[in-house]
């Protein structure tokens, strides 16, 4: 039985949801582990360029105070997108955050991406999966001495929900490590769009690409898939192959979160936000009216209990009238396997509790 503890969203004054989440992460117990000199990593998701519901900043400074605090040394991080975008590298991945409010002035740690400056950065964790037996990780969580998942919870188009589980996996994987997971076919070359940088070309670990008349031209008999021209390409002229079917994608992302949450071990804390519940991830350039009500704040050490925790909550709120989901989530329901009429949203649940033998079963304490 995994203890959740819980702080809902009313305050008053004397009592603000900072005041709240500072209880929170003290009640934790978490902190009381953190010694001096230790490096910290804030794992966080700054949000893409255009959407506005990622983790509000304020409660990254609110850890990173108390991080401090205990005389270590926190610093933000996240992993590069496999996708091109306002994070697709580590530079733009830097100067998004720093629009988003994530800067060393607003929260008082720096922003590292953990996986470098093109998404390369990573080493192989051990996994006995049915999909992989390895995981590639990203250097920057690993070499962290304790880290905070501070996570926002909502609904994604793939795996009906994204929480502490999606930001251990997608979210400590380096690109090659997000291709793993999303990708059944090797990368797709888009000629018209290759300049000729020759990126591609020098990150090759078994050269199967060469450099023809400025261009790149993939071997597909030598290429191995692994995703390191994708992370290279900034052109969009290297994309990643077509997605697997929902079910082995599904687990494959549990895999990964058991790899990341094995390797952390009682070194991670797991954070959910369940407010603003938005229907679409926050790497979607926008963020659709919350499908449900603010539900508050959970964390615990097991990510895959806080998770369900967190679900149960949500399927007990009130839906948004002004969503356009609302007519589907009304009554009985599990909200997001409603959103994305997807039934497999539990299948990483119930792949890791067979396969790792991960427990589920949760205390909820909540604070006042």
């Amino acid at each position: 039985m995994e203890t959740i503890y819980f702080t809902n969203m009313q305050t008053e004054f004397g009592n603000s949801l900072e005041q709240k989440f500072r209880k929170l992460l003290k009640k934790s117990a978490y902190f009381d582990g953190i010694t001096q000199g230790q490096l910290v990593a804030l794992k966080v998701h700054v949000g893409e360029r255009g959407n506005l519901g990622y983790v509000n900043p304020n409660f990254a400074r609110i850890a990173a105070e108390e991080v401090k605090a205990r005389g270590a040394k926190p610093f933000l991080t996240d992993t590069n997108t496999l996708y091109s975008g306002g994070r697709h590298n580590g530079v733009d991945h830097c100067i998004t955050a720093i629009q988003h409010g994530y800067s060393y002035a607003t929260v008082g740690a720096p922003f590292v991406p953990a996986d470098g400056i093109r998404g390369l950065g990573h080493r192989e964790v051990g996994v006995s999966g049915k999909h992989f037996q390895k995981t590639k990780l990203a250097s920057g969580v690993l070499e962290a001495e304790r880290i905070i998942f501070l996570t926002h919870f909502k609904g994604h188009i793939e795996t009906g929900f994204g929480g502490s589980l999606k930001n251990l996996s997608m979210g400590c994987a380096s690109v090659a490590g997000k291709m793993e997971q999303h990708a059944a076919a090797k990368p797709v070359m888009k000629e018209v769009h290759c300049v000729g940088c020759r990126q591609c070309y020098r990150v090759c670990p078994v050269g199967a690409v060469s450099m023809v008349k400025g261009k790149a031209l993939i071997d597909y008999d030598v290429c191995i898939g692994c995703g390191q021209c994708v992370a290279a390409c900034n052109y969009e002229a290297i994309t990643p192959g077509s997605s697997a079917d929902t079910e082995d994608f599904i687990e494959k992302v549990a895999e990964y979160a058991y790899s990341a949450y094995n390797y952390f071990g009682s070194n991670a804390l797991y954070i959910n936000f369940a407010m603003n519940i938005t229907p679409d991830c926050d790497c979607w350039p926008a963020n659709d009216v919350p499908v449900v009500e603010d539900v508050g704040i959970l964390a615990g050490s097991n990510p895959f209990a806080l998770d369900r925790a967190t679900i149960d909550l949500i399927n007990t709120a009130r839906a948004q009238v002004s969503s356009r989901y609302h007519a589907k989530i009304v009554g009985e329901r599990d909200v997001f396997e409603e959103v994305w009429d997807n039934p497999m949203a539990a299948a990483g649940f119930d792949h890791a509790r067979s396969q790792f033998g991960v427990s589920l079963e949760y205390e909820l304490r909540e604070l006042g």
